[in-house]
């Protein structure tokens, strides 16, 4: 009888949860540290997988199982042994394969039987500028101890409190894994709400973002005057799609002893979750304890930084039908008043003959024009409509102006 029930068992299949839940690290007693890059506020780390030499370039999400690239299974030559249901923005789902990864290694560190999702993006799907491969999500990351310093752009990997630093001046806060991939949740207060449920999301380029019936029943508002955006606002693995996104304000953010007046958060018909991501984290250092289930947060700068003030040149270009278009566009910003719309074909940008762009050079442009890309000088851009140039000079200007924050020191 033994005999039989130990054969049903090994017979069974592996379920998508403890495939994701099943992460470990080869070692013991260990602690790495190493580079990583922030393009786009986004953090991007190099692995080796299955022993291979070949360096691939991983997006950090902390909000997501791990998350690879179908190419790369392919050559791997592993074989999905489950399947699980992401679910999207407004309600969207997608059934994807889960797979067991062998080995993959971060700096000499090895993690071994990591669940991952797959599925990602590809050209000219703008994730794709940041990663070919995925993310290296939750599911991988619960295997030990992360501690990031966005100042020094280093990662420590350990299994150890007592080989990090800062500690001791950080606030503390237990999270609770939110899903077999151990996503972590912290519980915050929300102007009239307490005990309101928080992801940190290292894969969110932004500060926070709330969903309009979260903030609603917190007792707060949309002001009829909130900066909005329109057009194709965020990337993700269910693709792109127009939504709306708006800039409004939290009466009171409270996170442990830390309390934010008046504090600007992104909401609309684009945000499905409640989640705080890197322009809000990297002001501080950041360690995540998977071993003891808590979050440290070491505040590096003042107050006050803590508040985005949203600079942006007020719109986004992407590839459509081999050309480039305006595809977001915020209102009564510098691109708008410049006489910018949703569709114009962008034919120059700084003297850049743009009329027949591939994907590197919209990956270009993003990185110095995005909402967190390096330039910051006035710009002079082209667009075709209906036949006609014309040339406008568009500024980086904020959508958030210090005279409308109170409360900030």
């Amino acid at each position: 009888v033994h005999a039989d029930t130990a054969s049903v068992a090994a017979a069974t299949p592996p379920t998508a949860d403890t495939l994701l839940a099943g992460g470990q690290t080869a070692n013991r007693n260990f602690t790495v540290t190493t580079g990583f890059r922030l393009t786009q506020n986004t953090i991007q780390l190099d692995t080796h997988l299955d022993d291979s030499a070949q360096v691939n370039t991983f997006i950090l999400d902390s909000g997501a199982p791990m998350t690879i690239a179908p190419q790369l299974v392919q050559a791997l030559d592993i074989k999905p042994a489950a399947s699980v249901a992401l679910a999207g923005p407004e309600g969207g789902q997608l059934e994807v394969p889960v797979v067991s990864l062998p080995d993959v290694a971060i700096a000499g560190l090895t993690f071994r039987n990591v669940g991952a999702v797959v599925d990602w993006v590809e050209p000219p799907d703008t994730l794709a500028c940041l990663s070919t491969s995925g993310l290296l999500g939750a599911s991988l990351l619960q295997a030990a101890i992360w501690q990031i310093d966005f100042k020094t752009q280093q990662i420590t990997v350990t299994d150890s409190l007592s080989a990090l630093r800062g500690l001791q001046d950080a606030i503390k806060l237990p999270f609770k894994r939110s899903d077999a991939a151990g996503s972590p949740r912290i519980l915050v207060g929300v102007s009239d709400a307490d005990n309101v449920s928080l992801l940190i999301d290292l894969g969110f380029n932004g500060s926070v973002a709330i969903p309009m019936a979260l903030l609603e029943s917190a007792g707060d508002r949309i002001a009829d005057t909130a900066p909005t955006e329109v057009g194709q606002a965020s990337s993700t693995v269910f693709g792109n799609k127009p939504s709306e996104v708006r800039i409004a304000r939290l009466r009171e953010l409270r996170i442990g002893d830390l309390h934010l007046q008046d504090f600007p958060v992104v909401t609309g018909t684009a945000v499905s979750d409640f989640h705080v991501g890197i322009e809000f984290l990297r002001h501080f250092r950041v360690t995540l304890d998977w071993v003891n289930n808590d979050l440290y947060l070491e505040r590096r700068e003042s107050h006050s930084a803590l508040y985005a003030d949203f600079a942006t040149y007020g719109f986004l270009p992407r590839l459509k039908d081999g050309q480039l278009v305006v595809s977001a566009l915020w209102h009564a910003s510098s691109a708008e008043n410049a006489g910018l719309k949703l569709g114009d074909q962008l034919v120059e940008i700084n003297g850049q003959d743009t009329t027949a762009p591939d994907f590197e050079t919209v990956c270009n442009l993003l990185n110095r024009l995005g909402q967190f890309g390096s330039e910051d000088a006035p710009i002079s851009v082209t667009r075709l409509r209906d036949g006609k140039r014309e040339t406008v000079r568009v500024e980086r200007m904020p959508l958030v102006t210090d005279e409308l924050i109170s409360g900030r020191q």
